[in-house]
């Protein structure tokens, strides 16, 4: 059984559908890219899964359990996170305090989720900073805590959107080392992400969005080859 199996989904805003019957799945411990160009749908699927969205049509399953009308808070406890495009923080707590609101969400103890917040944050390497307040905090740090936040809760599915967007290259080499060593410690994740670099390296199998569509859905190798894929996404981005 997959971990997550997506089916056939489908969501529409008015006249525009958004994300079209589309279809994937994702194995325990894999890396899966989800690419496209803005608007093909990325996000809206994420909103899907992490029930922030409740699709028109189609089945969404993790570890065989149904998140089709399942509340955020609820698809979080069945073991299900993410992050979002735009990060946010409560930018008057401290990092610490951000991220133990995702440690308390699952752990059965204060002094629990306080153990499990100051582990992360050694982690995540922001320890150091843990007393300063979110909204003082530099663009990578805060992708870092809203990532912090998010693996506070023990997922077994990490959602990342865009963790890399406004990252200079030593930042998005660092954010390369952190995504590969959540995955070592047994998180699957599903990564949005516009730098080809960091998503053709992490990936195991991308899957590619345009106009709401699955257009593929293979190796980083087989992907970067498919023609449609190029025309509708990737030629753009290598002639940038």
């Amino acid at each position: 059984m997959s971990l997550l199996e997506v089916r056939r989904l489908t969501k529409s805003f008015g006249g525009l559908k958004a994300v079209a019957g589309v279809d994937f799945r994702l194995d325990k411990g894999e890396i899966v890219g989800l690419i496209g160009p803005n608007g093909a749908g990325k996000t809206t699927l994420f909103n899907l899964i992490s029930g922030y969205l409740t699709p028109d049509a189609g089945e969404i399953y993790f570890r065989g359990v149904s998140l089709i009308r399942q509340k955020p808070h609820e698809v979080c406890h069945l073991g299900v996170a993410r992050t979002f495009q735009i990060v946010q923080p409560f930018p008057n707590l401290t990092t610490f305090e951000n991220v133990m609101v995702g440690a308390l969400n699952r752990a059965s103890s204060f002094e629990e989720g306080r153990a499990l917040a100051l582990e992360i944050l050694k982690s995540m390497k922001l320890f150091e900073k843990r007393q300063v307040l979110a909204k003082n905090l530099t663009i990578s740090d805060r992708k870092r805590l809203e990532m912090a936040r998010a693996l506070a809760t023990q997922p077994d599915l990490l959602l990342l959107d865009e963790v890399m967007a406004g990252l200079n290259p030593s930042e998005v080499e660092e954010m390369i080392r952190l995504i590969q060593r959540i995955r070592k410690q047994g998180v699957t994740l599903l990564i949005i992400e516009h730098v080809l670099k960091a998503i053709m390296s992490l990936s195991d199998r991308i899957v590619v969005l345009h106009h709401g569509e699955k257009i593929a859905d293979g190796s980083p190798e087989i992907v970067s080859r498919d023609t449609g894929v190029i025309e509708a996404y990737l030629g753009d981005l290598l002639l940038s």
